[in-house]
């Protein structure tokens, strides 16, 4: 076994160093607003079409045909609103399979076992606005089969599905609202074709054929016009308990939507890193003012602190909003989807340092339109590479029958925050 080239080493450090960055929505700021639904949130503030919602009742989707002989449903994209759970909002939608039966046209009876209930919480809200749901285990499915949603009580339900009516140009076939408890429903009646259930199944083999063409593109695209964003209550200190860091670094930009009044006044809203220190005890361990604004969008604006905001592990997002009135810029959230809000009980004209006390948690679960670009801390990295001119930390040595077999360990040191080990392998 031969010493990797030099030329080979320095790339492997390339290699190495370029996991170092994290940009947007990758890495250990998966929990942030992705950029490019920060982007479309902050440039379209109005919902274009009101979404609607059923309640306790069941909806075949005749719309998609599965034009293969036997295949699998692995996953739903869906238009859906996802709620705070709480005592009395517990309930979960679902899907099912019917199969046409045989001995009574235009009657379906349930698949046994298709059932899957789609689940979501505050904490695994869609971050890009793709809701895509995926079934474990997938449901088989038949050609001539189809495919039905189960709307619990709309007032009760954590997931609640949209649909919107009087889409132009579309023709979307679903059955008439039905029993959730029914074993067999009846599909020989005309089928509704004024309303676009916002539900796309996916499969494993492409075997669904839609009349209207919809497609888990369409469905997305639909679902951006039922929602709307706008500025953040004022007055408040807000903490975002599941917009947390997964791992060590430093936040080099700030990317969020808003509106800049261009007015005299001095206030602004302040983006913020907490640490949880204990129950109901936070520290504020970086901030920035966002009083020098880049516009770099529509709505949409930059910032780069001066210097880079340290933060760790576990670490939680938030921000202070001061009176609208007096603030220079309004920061912008998307209206629900998101993740939990807590905040200061009672008004905060100024951003807090510390926090002392029991949050409170809003009804709302409204998303922050902000991302960050950050740049992480790499632990001690172990590749297999060599070097002549490093300090050697120990060497060993095995003879075989034919073949001396030797491993070195050597340390380089590559700044004060980063050293690599190399172990080399040689024979002779």
């Amino acid at each position: 076994m031969k010493l990797l080239a030099v030329e080979n080493l320095f790339y492997l450090i390339l290699l190495v160093l370029s996991k170092g960055f994290v940009y947007g929505d990758q890495g250990c700021t998966e929990k942030f607003m992705e950029l490019s639904q920060v982007t479309y949130r902050a440039q379209y503030t109005s919902a274009s079409a009101p979404g609607r919602t059923w309640d306790d009742k069941l909806r075949a989707l005749q719309e998609y045909q599965f034009n293969c002989s036997s295949t699998n449903v692995t996953s739903l994209i869906l238009g859906i609103d996802v709620r705070r759970a709480t005592g009395s909002i517990n309930l979960f939608p679902s899907v099912r399979v019917y199969r046409p039966n045989s001995n009574d046209p235009g009657k379906y009876d349930l698949v046994t076992g298709s059932e899957r209930t789609i689940y979501y919480s505050t904490s695994n809200v869609s971050t890009s606005g793709v809701f895509e749901y995926p079934l474990n285990p997938p449901i088989p499915v038949m050609s001539g089969e189809v495919v039905a949603i189960v709307q619990p009580r709309e007032e009760e339900s954590v997931v609640r599905i949209y649909y919107i009516e009087g889409v132009s140009g579309i023709s979307f076939s679903s059955s008439k609202e039905i029993s959730i408890d029914s074993d067999e429903i009846d599909l020989g009646d005309t089928p509704i074709t004024n309303e676009l259930i916002l539900v796309y199944p996916v499969t494993d083999g492409h075997c669904v054929n839609s009349a209207n063409s919809i497609n888990a593109m369409a469905i997305r695209n639909y679902f951006l016009t039922v929602q709307r964003s706008g500025a953040i209550n004022d007055r408040r200190q807000y903490l975002y308990p599941e917009i947390v860091f997964s791992c060590n670094g430093s936040l080099t930009k700030w990317i969020y939507g808003g509106m800049n009044h261009n007015n005299m006044n001095n206030n602004s809203p302040e983006l913020q890193i907490w640490r949880q220190l204990g129950p109901n005890n936070y520290n504020k361990i970086g901030s920035s003012l966002v009083n020098a604004n880049t516009m770099i969008g529509t709505n949409l604006y930059e910032f780069i602190p001066q210097t880079p905001l340290q933060f760790q592990e576990g670490d939680i997002f938030g921000v202070h909003i001061p009176q609208t009135g007096q603030s220079v810029f309004s920061l912008y959230e998307q209206r629900g989807n998101g993740p939990l809000n807590e905040r200061v009980n009672g008004d905060a004209d100024n951003p807090y340092s510390t926090i002392t006390q029991a949050l409170v948690t809003d009804s709302n679960n409204d998303f922050p339109l902000v991302t960050v670009e950050v740049s992480i801390s790499l632990a001690s990295t172990s590749v297999v590479s060599s070097s002549s001119t490093s300090p050697v930390i120990s060497t060993t040595s095995v003879i075989t029958t034919s073949t001396m077999i030797s491993s070195t360990v050597v340390s380089i040191t590559l700044s004060n925050a980063l050293s690599i080990l190399f172990i080399l392998y040689h024979s002779s």
